[in-house]
């Protein structure tokens, strides 16, 4: 156990500072030491202007909307059966719509390797029309779980959530549990001694009349789908960011220590006849034998802390900006770009894939508890991160195999659609009935060379 407490609290710690990393500057320097140390000699009264001078740069921010970006560069294609449809605009139990939903699970697995997502039917006011709805989780509220096999599969038997709603002002926890084999839900706060107290009643919801025999709650990483705990992808993108913070506080603090020639006198002047002033305009009087100059700093030391930050700037790079490497090379092919870009951008990958997957598997779920068919609902996100718009010269060489007999109609729509000619969530059935009711007609748009009697 003491093991298992040691990991949430190192967890708890890394998901912590990307979330104050992600959330900008000040938020960074609001904590003060716990990420930028005061140093051994400084004033507390000097610590916050000292503070204040350095730079927090806005990789994680950046790197995070980026990847964003190109996970949902198309928009996800959702298909539902009817009795799913109003999901569409209202999926969330705070009537977020599920392509809202989509975009912020995709963000919080993305950054912080794990995103928590409850299925359930709400607690009051149930009808036969009623639908079930998504509660997601972040990463942090995650704060225990047990698993077990059964039958031969890895599977939950228990998860400790932090709620988003309080209890005579103390913060609610969810406990979701699997007792013999039977899923059961419990409401509990902890009091000034931490001690544990329920409130409300154990309750088994059901659907369709019956009990579950498993925990409709997913936890979904980059890696995955097991419950298991899973380093944030960003924690070593955020480290060298504050680290970067860190040594701009030293630099422009001694810049600001030294930047600025200091004066100096040698000789005995009396305290009323010391200058006041310095610059064009402003006579100095000094006695016989006195002499005066400026103090400027000479050091190395200042150029030390710049090398240190363009290799802390070179690592954020390495952790951050790697990923969004897009681009296909001038002598490559568009296969060859997609296949390279795969490996580099393996977390994007991972996330796309283990979201979709665990989006399948609620929707599915929730297709089965109104009684629709699963097999209507499917959410398809998009691999294509780089680019993918088909040239002219392709077109027209899909075209030449269509009219030469080598690929099908259907074939060539699916081709335009990968080449981002024609929309990607449009069938090509879709596609016929819209150019019928346009007045076109199917048949004679691209009419196939007879062969020779």
């Amino acid at each position: 156990m003491s093991n298992r407490r040691t990991r949430w609290d190192r967890l708890q710690h890394q998901y912590r500072t990307i979330r104050d990393c992600l959330e900008g500057s000040d938020a960074v320097k609001d904590q003060g030491q716990l990420y930028v140390p005061k140093p051994s000699a400084m004033q507390s009264q000097d610590y916050q202007a000292y503070l204040q001078r350095g730079h927090f740069t806005g990789a994680p921010q950046m790197t995070l909307r980026a990847l964003t970006g190109l996970a949902l560069r198309k928009d996800p294609v959702i298909k539902l059966p009817s009795r799913l449809e109003p999901w569409r605009l209202a999926a969330g139990h705070d009537n977020a719509p599920l392509s809202i939903l989509i975009e912020k699970i995709t963000r919080e697995v993305l950054c912080m390797g794990r995103h928590g997502i409850l299925l359930d039917f709400p607690i009051d006011g149930t009808t036969s029309l009623t639908l079930p709805h998504i509660t997601t989780f972040r990463a942090e509220d995650i704060e225990d779980f047990s698993t077990a096999y059964v039958n031969g599969k890895k599977v939950l038997t228990k998860v400790i959530l932090g709620a988003d709603e309080d209890y005579d002002g103390r913060d609610v926890k969810y406990e979701l549990t699997l007792e013999t084999g039977v899923y059961q839900f419990q409401r509990f706060y902890r009091d000034e001694d931490k001690t544990r107290v329920d409130f409300g009643e154990t309750v088994i919801p059901m659907v369709n009349g019956r009990s579950l025999d498993y925990i409709p709650f997913w936890m979904v990483s980059h890696e995955g789908l097991q419950p298991d705990d899973v380093t944030p992808p960003f924690y070593a993108l955020c480290q060298a960011a504050l680290a970067h913070l860190a040594t701009s506080c030293d630099k422009r603090h001694a810049l600001h220590q030294t930047a600025a020639p200091t004066p100096y006198i040698i000789g005995s002047i009396a305290s009323d006849k010391v200058p006041t002033a310095i610059g064009a305009g402003a006579l100095w009087s000094l006695p016989e034998g006195a002499e005066c100059g400026l103090l400027e700093f000479t050091g190395a030391g200042i150029a030390a802390m710049k090398e240190e930050m363009k290799e802390l700037e070179n690592e954020m790079v390495s952790a951050g900006a790697r990923m969004l490497s897009t681009t296909i090379n001038r002598n490559e092919t568009h296969e060859t770009a997609s296949q390279r870009t795969r490996s580099e951008l393996s977390l994007l990958h991972g996330a796309v894939v283990n979201v979709e997957a665990a989006l399948n598997q609620i929707v599915r779920t929730a297709a089965e508890w109104v009684g629709a068919n699963q097999d209507e609902a499917q959410i398809s996100l998009s691999r294509d991160f780089i680019e993918a718009s088909m040239d002219p010269r392709m077109i027209e060489a899909q075209m030449k195999l269509y009219l030469g007999g080598m690929i099908s109609r259907a074939t060539l729509h699916e081709n335009l659609q990968r080449g981002e000619v024609m929309r990607a969530d449009v069938t090509w059935e879709d596609e016929k009935d819209r150019i019928e009711e346009d007045g076109g007609d199917v048949s004679s748009i691209i009419p196939r060379p007879q062969p020779e009697e």
